[in-house]
């Protein structure tokens, strides 16, 4: 970390810390989420408990809210009639930020497998050594791979030969279709 300013850390430091950018930090300070003093020089000074909240901040971010939800979540105490209606308040919002991220964790969960078994089927794709067979019978008759194949496989790898099939609708005559298409 760069030489500290005194007990404050620099615009330099808080990015350092947090490896994001001098153009982030300085908007969430116009934003109210960080707090900064000016030195006599007009540079930005940082209390150490600023690069603890801008790191906060980005893992929120990182972890999907919005800045209104951070925003609001930092304030509560601040914007509260008391401490008492502060911590109930701060709970609720906590518990269902905590839902929000379980379901989230869940679909990563899922995901992360179905991808990694996409990756397995794919090393096997990338072994194929009978090119022309593959070719003529397509990716999705081989007999190297098992039928159960994870939607990433499926939706990825075998979505290339993926065709459209026309909507025949027989309530709206065919001349009718084709100016619709238009």
């Amino acid at each position: 970390m760069a030489k500290r300013a005194g007990n404050f850390l620099t615009l330099k430091d808080m990015i350092q810390g947090s490896g994001c950018t001098p153009r982030t930090v300085r908007y969430y300070e116009r934003q109210g989420l960080l707090s900064a003093t000016r030195s006599s020089g007009g540079h930005r000074l940082f209390l150490p408990t600023e690069l603890e909240r801008l790191n906060f901040i980005i893992s929120l971010r990182e972890a999907g809210w919005s800045l209104e939800e951070i925003t609001s979540l930092l304030s509560i105490r601040s914007r509260a009639d008391g401490d008492r209606d502060a911590a109930r308040e701060l709970t609720e919002e906590i518990a269902g930020h905590i839902d929000r991220l379980k379901q989230k964790i869940e679909v990563l969960t899922k995901l992360h497998a179905d991808l990694q078994e996409t990756r397995r089927f794919l090393v096997v794709c990338s072994q194929c050594t009978d090119e022309d067979k593959r070719l003529a019978a397509g990716c999705e008759n081989c007999e190297r791979l098992p039928a159960d194949q994870p939607a990433g496989f499926r939706l990825t790898w075998l979505a290339e030969g993926r065709r459209t099939t026309e909507f025949d609708d027989p309530a709206i005559p065919a001349d009718e279709a084709a100016r619709k298409e238009r």
